[in-house]
C-alpha cells in the first residue's frame, strides 16, 4: 500500500528508531501481532503501550488508527504526524502488519446494553473468553450492567441446557480528560488548559470524556493537575435551565434513541432532573450530559 508521506509525517518518520532504548527517543509505543477491536478506527491508547514523556504521551493515545482488519507501521506514523506528536522522537515497536480481530460476543454485548463506545477488556482466568466459550453453547449476562463494573457473573449454557456461572473481570477504556494546571475552587475552567488522553475509566464512569462538556463550567472543588476531571469536580448552573428544550437520549434494545423533552428543573453537569418528554407527555428523570442534553440511564 502506497502512503502520500505529508511534510509533518516526514518529520516524523526522521526522528522514529525502529528500536533502541527509552532513553533515545521521547515516546516509547509498543503494539501485539493482533487484537480485538471495534470495525473501523480505534484510539491508540486503547490498545498501545505508550511510555516517555507524559504530555507527548498523552496526545498520541488519542492518535486515530483506521483499519480494515489490519494495520501497518506506515498507518501508526500517518496517525502520530496529525497528533502534537509530530517532530518528537518515538520508538515504535510493532510488527509490519498487526492483524485486528473481530470482538468477541461477549464484548459486543457489553457495549449493546451499556452503549459503551470504547474498549472492553475482558480476563478471565485461566483461559480467555473464547476458549472457554467454545465449550458453550452460549451465555447470559446479568439484567443490568453499570459501566465500569470491575467483576461480572456470566451464566453459561451448554448444549444440553445445563448451566454454570463464571467470574470475568473488565476493564472500560475511555478518553478522559484533564487540566494541565491545578484548577482553584471557584475558578472558570480554561478550554484552553485542557486535555484529553485515554485511560482506564472509573467505577460509575464519572469522568468526562469530551472537553466540550466543560463548556462555561467553574471548578467546584480544587483538581490537581494531570488528574482525569469528573462530573463532580465541576459546575455549571448554564447547562439546562427549567423550561428550555432539551435532547433526551436514551439506549431501547441496543438502538440509540433521541427525542426531544422540556427540562422541568434547572441544574449543572452530573445532576438528576425531571424532564417532559414532548412526545409521549411522559415526565421522567434524566442526568445532564452536556448543553441541553439529558441521558436516561437503561
Amino acid at each position: 500500500m502506497r502512503i502520500r508521506v505529508s511534510a509533518a509525517v516526514l518529520i516524523l518518520m526522521l526522528a522514529i528508531l525502529s528500536s533502541g532504548p527509552l532513553w533515545a527517543s521521547e515516546l516509547r509505543v509498543s503494539l501485539p501481532q493482533s487484537i480485538e477491536a471495534r470495525d473501523g478506527w480505534f484510539y491508540l491508547g486503547e490498545y498501545a503501550e505508550i511510555s516517555g514523556s507524559r504530555e507527548v504521551a498523552d496526545c498520541v493515545s488519542m492518535a486515530v488508527i483506521r483499519h480494515n482488519g489490519q494495520f501497518s507501521r506506515d498507518d501508526v506514523i500517518e496517525a502520530l504526524s496529525a497528533t502534537q506528536a509530530a517532530g518528537s522522537s518515538v520508538s515504535i515497536v510493532m510488527p509490519d502488519v498487526v492483524k485486528v480481530r473481530p470482538e468477541s460476543a461477549l464484548v459486543s454485548e457489553l457495549k449493546a446494553v451499556t452503549a459503551w463506545k470504547w474498549r472492553i477488556d475482558v480476563e478471565v482466568i485461566p483461559t480467555d473468553w473464547n476458549t472457554l466459550i467454545a465449550g458453550y453453547g452460549g451465555f447470559i449476562l446479568p439484567p443490568r450492567i453499570t459501566p465500569g463494573t470491575r467483576t461480572l457473573a456470566v451464566r453459561l449454557e451448554d448444549k444440553n441446557g445445563r448451566q454454570s456461572t463464571k467470574q470475568i473481570k473488565l476493564t472500560w477504556y475511555q478518553p478522559v480528560v484533564y487540566s494541565k494546571h491545578p484548577l482553584s475552587k471557584g475558578n472558570a475552567i480554561d478550554p484552553r488548559t485542557l486535555g484529553t488522553r485515554i485511560g482506564k475509566a472509573a467505577v460509575m464512569i464519572t469522568n468526562l470524556s469530551s472537553p466540550e462538556q466543560l463548556a462555561g463550567a467553574v471548578a467546584r472543588k480544587s483538581v490537581v493537575a494531570m488528574s482525569p476531571i469528573e462530573t463532580g469536580d465541576i459546575t455549571q448552573g448554564s447547562y439546562v435551565r427549567a423550561g428550555t428544550t432539551v435532547t433526551i437520549a436514551a439506549r431501547v434494545n441496543g438502538l440509540g434513541i433521541e427525542v426531544k423533552g422540556v427540562a422541568m428543573q434547572r441544574g449543572g453537569l452530573g445532576d438528576i432532573i425531571r424532564v417532559k418528554n414532548l412526545a409521549s407527555k411522559k415526565i421522567l428523570k434524566a442526568r445532564i450530559v452536556g448543553a441541553d442534553r439529558v441521558e436516561i440511564s437503561p
